[in-house]
């Protein structure tokens, strides 16, 4: 996204100073979280394995905030004997909003974990499941039972099983990590490279789209999470950059400039051709983004005198400018829920993250900070996650889509951004 950024030339040295979050007005929703009751019936010889499994699905919970867990020593019952016999005024008297329950036992060289959800205040089992997993790791376990407590609860799909990429910058080489949401499993899948930017994840999970640079050449490229293959799909002259994958994985839209000026281009997976979609000889057109169903595709573009968020139907051609408020407003991220579209605004020096229905109302500034870019949602459309510069380095954020508090994802000592969840 910088690069788009310095061919608008609306970027100057000086929008690197610390942003200040009084030139917005940050948007909270007035949710107060849900107290949560989390206990596990386990036999004592599995006391290591319950715990883990009690701390992965609570910090899932937590981190979402939409749960506070309540402190195990004010239950006034056991797990065991909860699970037995459930008495909901012991847990109304602590406060607990939600209680959730698990028996934890062997299984066939694996786990099965028997869950239960209630609701004390009504005195009523919400749901019930049993899961099992077919290896010794618990964090895919612990995964599908934080989806399914929070599914329960609020009735829309949790994220806990999904994934992260995002580009580390070491010295003069950039690479690409992939961890889990929590930030565990954290590996390297591809290094090397003199810059890396903009990847996206393909529908199916199985491969990301990403700008790379041979010396100081920009190309686009598919590389297969699986194999770890590698194949090019775009090496014109000028700008290759920011690919987006369509939702049925048929399409890839990107920014090329083969042609003039930047502008917005289609690429047939199946075919293996281009076709333009935005070209426009008088301005630059970037950083596409498809909605959900697939008929729209919103972008940046300074076709008005300021850097704007458009949306043009692949149907019918017509164009709807997004961005109503502020004269700068960039990389934009369609919400998987398809109902608002986030961006980065800029206003007397600071920046912030924004989201904003797809007419153009109801903007909602949600967070702010030095340098902020690279918007994405989770898959369930409930978090964001972006960069912004802290102590020099760039560093992950996430802050829930509904109003909240920004929460750092990576450590204060990497230089990390761009970052792309999977769908």
């Amino acid at each position: 996204m910088r690069i788009i950024s310095i061919l608008l030339c609306l970027v100057t040295l000086g929008l690197s100073q610390q942003a200040s979050g009084a030139e917005f007005t940050i948007y909270q929703s007035g949710y107060k979280p849900l107290q949560l009751a989390w206990a596990i019936d386990a036999d004592p010889s599995l006391q290591v394995q319950s715990m883990q499994l009690r701390d992965i699905v609570e910090n899932d919970l937590v981190s979402s905030q939409s749960f506070t867990a309540l402190n195990p020593l004010s239950f006034l019952d056991t797990a065991s004997e909860a699970w037995s016999h459930v008495q909901y005024d012991d847990w109304r008297l602590i406060g607990a909003d939600v209680l959730a329950l698990c028996r934890l036992q062997p299984a066939a060289g694996g786990w099965q974990a028997q869950v239960q959800v209630h609701d004390p205040f009504r005195q009523k089992l919400l749901a019930a499941k049993s899961f099992t997993a077919p290896s010794n790791d618990l964090r895919p376990l612990a995964h599908r039972i934080s989806n399914f407590i929070y599914q329960t609860v609020l009735g829309i799909p949790g994220y806990f099983n999904s994934h992260i990429v995002y580009v580390r910058k070491t010295g003069n080489r950039s690479e690409l990590v992939y961890m889990d949401q929590d930030g565990a499993n954290k590996q390297v899948v591809a290094r090397n490279f003199s810059i890396l930017m903009s990847p996206a994840w393909s529908p199916d999970g199985n491969a990301v789209a990403l700008t790379t640079y041979t010396g100081d050449h920009p190309r686009l490229e598919i590389f297969n999470l699986r194999t770890g293959g590698r194949t090019t799909f775009a090496d014109f002259q000028g700008l290759n950059s920011t690919p987006a994958f369509s939702p049925d994985g048929r399409y890839i839209a990107a920014t090329l400039s083969h042609r003039g000026n930047p502008g917005i281009y289609i690429y047939d997976l199946e075919t293996r051709t281009w076709r333009a979609f935005t070209h426009n000889p008088s301005s630059i057109d970037t950083s596409p983004t498809w909605s959900p169903d697939g008929k729209w595709i919103a972008f940046t573009s300074n076709r008005d005198g300021s850097p704007q968020i458009y949306r043009k139907s692949l149907e019918t051609g017509e164009v709807h400018r997004v961005s109503l408020v502020g004269d700068y407003n960039t990389s934009p991220a369609w919400s998987p829920r398809g109902d608002r579209i986030a961006m980065i605004s800029l206003k007397n020096w600071a920046y912030a993250v924004a989201t904003v229905n797809v007419d153009g109302s109801d903007i909602r500034y949600l967070a702010t900070g030095q340098r902020v870019e690279s918007p994405a949602w989770s898959p369930n459309g409930q978090m964001l996650i972006y960069d912004a510069k802290y102590q020099g380095l760039r560093r992950l954020y996430m802050v829930p889509s509904w109003g909240g508090q920004p929460e750092a994802v990576t450590p204060t000592n990497e230089d990390d951004s761009n970052a792309a969840w999977s769908r």
